[in-house]
């Protein structure tokens, strides 16, 4: 059985954007970029973890990581904060213009 932290229970869902390869990148620290939905206890907030290196080529300048709360939905919008997550973690030009467009949420969002 598989140990789930009891941060993470809360998670309703949740995409690994991109992430580095531990077999091709073994003694490098992990690097990702994250998106999930998560219930709290007055509604539901979509989050932006953003652990890219610093000169990787992925994202913004400028924009540090961290973990972003980029937006917060009432407790009787669920369905819209799924989709909002959803939506924002995926993106038609693939995985570099994601991150981006995520890193042009973060000045709206709210660092923790």
């Amino acid at each position: 059985m598989d140990f789930i932290a009891e941060s993470k229970k809360n998670h309703i869902w949740r995409k690994t954007v991109w992430h580095t390869d531990p077999d091709e990148h073994p003694l490098t620290p992990a690097h990702s970029a994250e998106v999930y939905c998560c219930e709290e206890v007055n509604g539901y907030a979509v989050w932006y973890v953003r652990k890219l290196g610093k000169n990787d080529g992925h994202g913004l300048d400028g924009v540090d990581n961290g973990d972003y709360l980029l937006r917060f939905f009432a407790k009787d919008r669920r369905d819209e904060a799924l989709e909002w997550a959803v939506l924002s973690a995926n993106h038609d030009g693939g995985v570099d213009d994601t991150i981006k467009a995520l890193d042009l949420l973060v000045p709206a969002g709210q660092k923790v």
